[in-house]
């Protein structure tokens, strides 16, 4: 299943660990948006087995100060 993760933070994406997903293959891409008021909001798109896995991989990720949310991604 792919999971695409919204981070909104202070600091770029790929100053948050993302390399974590690389190491373990789940990592499909990965970007920054724009930075708007409220920091810069960037994304990670994973495959991974389920939801509760997706949620298991985030958490190991250190994201102080971020807000994250996590969605299924359908695939056709």
């Amino acid at each position: 299943m792919r999971f695409m993760v919204f981070v909104r933070s202070p600091r770029p994406l790929a100053a948050l660990h993302g390399d974590v997903l690389v190491r373990a293959g789940v990592l499909l891409d990965a970007g920054d948006f724009v930075p708007d008021a409220c920091g810069i909001t960037g994304y990670w798109l994973i495959d991974v087995r389920d939801h509760e896995e997706a949620v298991e991989r985030i958490r190991r990720i250190a994201l102080p100060a971020c807000v994250v949310e996590i969605r299924q991604v359908a695939v056709v």
